[in-house]
C-alpha cells in the first residue's frame, strides 16, 4: 500500500527529529551522571579519520569515569582529569587525591577501555589527542549535571597526551564547538608536559585561562615550542602562563617514579608538524617521517612536584571561585 502525501509529511518530520535528537546528544554530552563510583557518560560526538587525512565528526561514543568528590554535601568545583597516552596511571591518580583533599570533585576519564586500546605511545595512531576532545567535553556536560557539582566552576586538567587534549580543547574552536550556548564552560585548562611542536590556526585563540607545566629536562614533549606557544598567545592578549622545571624531566609528577628509558616510544620532539587546521590534513608528512625518532626518558622531581602541586591548587583556588 502506498503512503498518502500527509503520512510522508509525517514520516519525514519524525526523521528530522530524530537526526536533531542524534546532533543534540552529540553536542551535549549526555546522559546525566547520578553516582560516584565509576559511572559512564557519552562524548560530545566522535572525531574518526576521514578522506584527505582530516578528522570527521560522527555520533557520540559511550566512556567510563572514575568520579569521586570531597567530603561534605557540596556543591562543589570539579576537575576533569585526562590520562596521558599509557592510560590511567600513577601522576593522574596522585593529582586525584591531591584535588580532593583541596575540595574540588575529580571525574578522571578513561579514553581507551570502551575503545578497546591499552596505549598510544607505541601506536600513536591508535588515537590522536585530538579525537579525544570530544571526550573531555562530553565529561564536561556530564559531571555539570551532577547534583553535588558547582557546574560553573570546572577545569580541564591533563597529562603528557591528555595535556595535548587540554591546550586543543582550550582553543575557542573547541568551546565553540561542542558547547552550545548557554551551557556549562571549562573555566580553566592545565596541561602537563603537553607536545606543543606542531602548528595549526585554532591554537591562536583560546576560550579561557590555559596554564602549561614542563620540565627543563623532558626529551619527549620539550618544553621550548610550549614556551613559544605560550608567548604567541600573550602576545594577542590570552591568559596563558607555563613553569618550566629545572631538572626536571618528562612524568615528573608521578611519585616515586625513577629515571626509567622508554625504548619503544614514538618520539617526536625534534619534529615541527603543521595542520592545515586543528582536524589536518598533516602539511608536511614528509619531514615528520624523518624527524620521528624512538625512545624517551620519564622520571619523579621531588621539587618540581611539590611546586606544581602548590601552583596548580593556588591558580584553581582563584579560577575557579564563586562567580
Amino acid at each position: 500500500m502506498t503512503k498518502s502525501g500527509r503520512e510522508l509529511v509525517r514520516d519525514l518530520v519524525l526523521l528530522l527529529a530524530a537526526a536533531a535528537a542524534v546532533a543534540g546528544c552529540a553536542l551535549q554530552g549526555k546522559p546525566t551522571l547520578a553516582d560516584t563510583g565509576r559511572v559512564e557518560f557519552a562524548t560530545a560526538g566522535s572525531l574518526v579519520p576521514g578522506e584527505a587525512g582530516r578528522l570527521v565528526m560522527r555520533p557520540p561514543l559511550t566512556l567510563s569515569g572514575e568520579l569521586q568528590t570531597p567530603r561534605g554535601s557540596g556543591p562543589f568545583p570539579g576537575v576533569v582529569l585526562m590520562h596521558g597516552c599509557a592510560g590511567v596511571g600513577a601522576a593522574e591518580r596522585g593529582w586525584e587525591s591531591t584535588l580532593r583533599t583541596a575540595g574540588y570533585a575529580t571525574f578522571l576519564v578513561d579514553s581507551f577501555e570502551r575503545r578497546g586500546l591499552r596505549e598510544a605511545c607505541v601506536d600513536p595512531l591508535a588515537l590522536h589527542p585530538t579525537q579525544r576532545i570530544p571526550d573531555a567535553y562530553g565529561a564536561l556536560q556530564a559531571l555539570s549535571s551532577h547534583p553535588a557539582i558547582d557546574a560553573r566552576r570546572i577545569a580541564l586538567m591533563g597529562f603528557s597526551h591528555g595535556g595535548i587534549v587540554t591546550t586543543q580543547s582550550a582553543t575557542k574552536w573547541a568551546h565553540d564547538t561542542f558547547t552550545e550556548h548557554g551551557h556549562p564552560s571549562f573555566r580553566a585548562f592545565v596541561a602537563f608536559y603537553p607536545y606543543c611542536n606542531w602548528t595549526f590556526p585554532e591554537m591562536a585563540h583560546l576560550a579561557g585561562p590555559l596554564r602549561i607545566h614542563s620540565g627543563a629536562l623532558d626529551d619527549w614533549t620539550p618544553a621550548k615550542p610550549c614556551e613559544r606557544m605560550v608567548s604567541a598567545l600573550r602576545a594577542h592578549g590570552y591568559d596563558a602562563r607555563i613553569t618550566v622545571y629545572p631538572r626536571a624531566r618528562h612524568s615528573f609528577d608521578e611519585v616515586g617514579l625513577p629515571p626509567t628509558v622508554l625504548p619503544l616510544v614514538v618520539n617526536g620532539a625534534a619534529c615541527s608538524p603543521r595542520l592545515g587546521s586543528i582536524l589536518g590534513p598533516l602539511e608536511n608528512a614528509e619531514e615528520m617521517g624523518a624527524c620521528l625518532r624512538q625512545g624517551a626518558t620519564i622520571g619523579w622531581n621531588r621539587a618540581a612536584t611539590m611546586q606544581a602541586r602548590a601552583s596548580v591548587l593556588e591558580d584553581l583556588a582563584r579560577f575557579l571561585q564563586e562567580p
